[in-house]
Order: structure tokens, then C-alpha cells, then sequence
């Protein structure tokens, strides 16, 4: 004969609870995607994201100081992630100062598959290059930013390692 345990009301709810729990812990991971950050900034320089999501790099812009920012080379691995390009948003302007305030300038990313790719970004500060030719015409090298260094007066390099799940 076979004894079956049948457990108490009371170990059944604690059972029921621990299953709500656990199915609730598992649906905020599930959507920690959909509503986590989508949005990183200049120290936060590995990031990870699942295939599919939408994502963008945030920089602080001046662009009446004649500061910019561009996508620079090596492309990232369009296989991996698709570049849906850049805007600004520059708060507080005068109307007397063309391009005049402060703001942020957003790198638009699709993620499309698993993999890892690189996403280079250059800054260039108080009008020191127009673009990321004149970088490389130049003889001094362009250093690349560590992720605690905050965007200065010289033009640098800012890499971010783009991993896809």
C-alpha cells in the first residue's frame, strides 16, 4: 500500500505563495527589457541588450560651442545591429545664437542578432574637427575615452561594446 503525504492548508499556502512569487519574479524579468533603460550614457560603455530591442546612446551636445558627435569607423556589424540614425535635442536656445544651448545628441540602434559588435562614436569639441575625415587627416592621433572620462576639450574616441542575447 502506498501512503500519499497530503500537506497541511497551511503548507499548501505557503507553496501557492511561493509559486505567485516565483511567476511574478519571472514575468519582471521577462519584461525588464520592455520597460528597462533604453537609453545609456557615456559611462556605460558595455552594454546588453536582446535581439529586437531598440536602444539609443545619449551624449550631452553644445553644438553653439561647435560641439559634435559622429558615428565614426568601424561601422558597427550591421548584421548584429541596425544604425537608425541621430538627432539633437538642445534645450534653452537663443533665438540670436544660431544652434545656441545646451542639449543631447541620441545614436538610434536596433538590435537584430546574437552576436557582439562595436559602436565608436566621436566627439569633437569646440570646433576642433568637422568631421570624422578631418580626424584622420590630422597627424595628432585622436585618443579613445576610458568610460569614466567625461567629454573635454580635446576630440576622442568613445567605444561601446554592443552585446546582443
Amino acid at each position: 500500500m502506498i501512503k500519499r503525504a497530503i500537506p497541511s492548508s497551511k503548507t499548501a499556502r505557503c507553496l501557492l505563495v511561493a509559486a505567485c512569487a516565483a511567476l511574478a519574479f519571472g514575468v519582471v524579468l521577462a519584461f525588464a527589457g520592455f520597460f528597462g533603460p533604453t537609453e545609456y550614457e557615456t559611462g556605460e560603455r558595455r552594454i546588453t541588450v536582446a535581439a529586437g530591442d531598440e536602444f539609443t546612446l545619449k551624449v550631452p551636445a553644445r553644438p553653439y560651442m561647435g560641439e559634435h558627435w559622429y558615428l565614426a569607423d568601424p561601422k558597427p556589424d550591421a548584421d548584429i545591429l541596425d544604425y537608425r540614425g541621430t538627432h539633437e535635442d538642445i534645450e534653452g536656445t537663443d533665438e540670436d545664437i544660431a544652434g545656441g544651448g545646451d542639449g543631447t545628441a541620441y545614436f538610434d540602434f536596433t538590435a537584430r542578432a546574437k552576436g557582439t559588435t562595436t559602436v565608436t562614436l566621436l566627439h569633437c569639441p569646440l570646433a576642433s574637427c568637422g568631421s570624422v575625415a578631418d580626424t584622420r587627416a590630422t597627424a595628432v592621433p585622436v585618443p579613445t575615452a576610458d568610460a569614466t572620462d567625461r567629454p573635454g576639450d580635446q576630440p576622442a574616441f568613445y567605444r561601446y561594446e554592443i552585446t546582443v542575447r
